[in-house]
């Protein structure tokens, strides 16, 4: 790759980064969920204009850096506050084919978390999950293949419309020293290249449900099929995810075993998240998400 050539694969690079969400439709959305990814672009670029002893390329070749890292940097740095938290929270999507979801749930059971969302499940591996929950949560709610189990007393517990044609949605109060907290369970529809309306869909749907929530402390949990980088994500504001808040790195949930997606998320309004984490959960191929919070 010649001088010329590097500088403008830099450019264009640059570009992508900074004016990603003005590219439409199917590639728009996965050059938004693989955004972080274009940072690996840099140092090979870097190591051609070195390589050609070219001092102006190389300075072009800096500048899909500063955005990557304009963007980004922040995220690599750990976030977590205080170690004081009223509610740990805990969501993993089981996934249907894994009927013998036992060691997934005693892997997030170990981090003991007050309420716990579960997504996909079916009549083989609930009554699994059921089985290694009963012992340690007196509550729980399962609507659909969506359910929640909680140390907290449950009410309010109700389905969400989100659209979708099934119930793979929930909602529910917990109480907490600071007063109640509004929590909804989803596993929204898929996405995939060139076939996001169903999701953005049930994106629509279940923001709205939330905007109209006037509860003082919501919390989303479950398996959102959509990255923080989607431009679709911003239908979820004023909630915040708790990577962003106190995580430490991207948060990569999917799949498992080489994570490089993260559509899990714990997001919140009304509270500060003090810690957020990811784990593996053996037999799904997602990762669990955890967070701690302080309801105050």
């Amino acid at each position: 790759m010649g001088s010329a050539l590097t500088a403008v694969a830099a450019v264009v690079l640059a570009a992508a980064l900074a004016l990603h969400r003005l590219v439409p439709g199917a590639l728009g959305t996965a050059l938004d969920s693989g955004l972080p990814w274009l940072g690996l672009l840099v140092p090979a670029l870097l190591a051609v204009a070195a390589l050609r002893r070219s001092t102006r390329t190389f300075l072009v070749c800096l500048l899909p850096g500063v955005f990557w890292a304009a963007m980004f940097g922040p995220v690599l740095v750990p976030r977590s506050a205080a170690d004081h938290h009223d509610l740990r929270v805990a969501t993993l999507n089981l996934g249907a084919e894994n009927a013998s979801p036992r060691e997934a749930v005693r892997a997030v059971l170990a981090a003991a978390p007050d309420v716990l969302v579960l997504q996909e499940l079916t009549t083989a591996n609930l009554a699994a999950a059921q089985q290694e929950l009963a012992a340690g949560y007196a509550y729980h709610a399962v609507t659909g293949t969506v359910g929640l189990w909680s140390t907290l007393p449950l009410t309010e517990t109700g389905p969400v419309d989100i659209g979708i044609g099934w119930t793979r949605a929930l909602r529910t109060t917990v109480p907490s020293a600071d007063g109640p907290v509004r929590i909804y369970a989803a596993h929204l529809a898929s996405a995939r290249p060139a076939a996001t309306t169903e999701r953005d869909q049930t994106i629509a749907a279940l923001a709205a449900e939330v905007a109209a929530d006037e509860s003082p402390r919501v919390l989303v949990a479950g398996d959102l099929n959509t990255a923080t980088t989607d431009r679709q994500f911003d239908a979820f504001a004023p909630l915040r995810d708790t990577q962003q808040e106190a995580g430490a790195g991207f948060g990569f949930t999917w799949p498992a075993e080489l994570p490089v997606l993260r559509p899990d998320h714990i997001l919140q309004r009304g509270m500060s998240t003090q810690r957020s984490w990811v784990l593996r959960a053996p037999g799904s191929d997602h990762r669990a998400v955890l967070a701690e919070l302080d309801t105050a």
